[in-house]
């Protein structure tokens, strides 16, 4: 007989520099492979967004935790950086020193960059996130490594909600904006994704806050992961350096929940 599949809960996190900025989602997969957004909320809402993270993962049978920020740096700034000295010429070039394998792969599938990690606010956000989850784990009393193994592995993945939504048909531009002609935008946008999750809580709350809207497209993501349909690195060893930005496949349709085929000897 198949396994049963797991049930995952799986937590967007739209990291900042502010927890007042900070998004926070919750989601679920249930039996039939269904994405359910149980709750949204900003990271100073009531608690720490560390606090609020443990809990939800703290007594869960599989979990994704989503942060939308680089985990990483690339491979040659750190080499370059070791031995230089002020005032010398960095060897590397200047996107090699800049960019990571996950970004070129990226650009690669779905025609866009990512921010560049080296850039001041990026970088910063980078530095929370990695403060961030070591809070999590301390709390949550369990491990939360990084996830390798779509659709069997528990634990924390980088994701980028502008190339979730690329991934999944749909355009990534405006929607971020705290103006009427944002809020539209993500209004419709909602509407498009109505067919691949159950909305739980108050849209309005997602039209008007940019910062929730994004905690839920990292949902969706680390829901991809869970389900197994994401993109995998063509350089494992080098992504678990640098990071690897987690995007569904193109091409892929929602897939049902991933479980285990029995062999022909069983």
């Amino acid at each position: 007989m198949p396994e049963k599949p797991k049930l995952w809960t799986v937590v967007g996190v739209d990291c900042a520099l502010d927890e007042q900025r900070l998004g926070l989602a919750r989601g679920r997969l249930d039996e039939s492979g269904q994405l359910h957004i149980q709750r949204v909320t900003l990271g100073t809402a009531g608690e720490s967004a560390a606090a609020s993270v443990s809990t939800w993962i703290r007594g869960a049978e599989a979990f994704v935790v989503a942060l939308a920020a680089p985990l990483g740096w690339p491979q040659p700034l750190a080499a370059s950086l070791l031995e230089h000295q002020a005032g010398e010429k960095l060897a590397a070039p200047r996107d090699t020193l800049f960019r990571r394998q996950t970004d070129r792969e990226l650009r690669k599938a779905l025609g866009r960059w990512p921010p560049e990690v080296g850039a001041d606010r990026i970088a910063r956000t980078g530095w929370a996130a990695l403060e961030l989850l070591s809070e999590i784990r301390g709390l949550s009393q369990r491990p939360v490594p990084l996830a390798w193994q779509q659709g069997v592995e528990s634990g924390a993945i980088e994701v980028y909600p502008a190339a979730t939504l690329l991934a999944h048909g749909h355009s990534s531009t405006s929607y971020k904006a705290k103006t009427p002609a944002g809020r539209r935008a993500r209004q419709d946008l909602l509407q498009r994704l109505a067919a691949e999750m159950t909305l739980e809580v108050a849209s309005a709350v997602l039209i008007e806050d940019p910062n929730q809207f994004d905690a839920v497209l990292c949902v969706i993501a680390g829901a991809d992961f869970a389900r197994g349909v994401c993109v995998e690195p063509t350089d494992r060893e080098l992504a678990k350096r640098e990071g690897f930005i987690w995007f569904r496949s193109s091409g892929q349709g929602l897939l049902p929940y991933a479980v285990d085929t029995p062999s022909a000897s069983d």
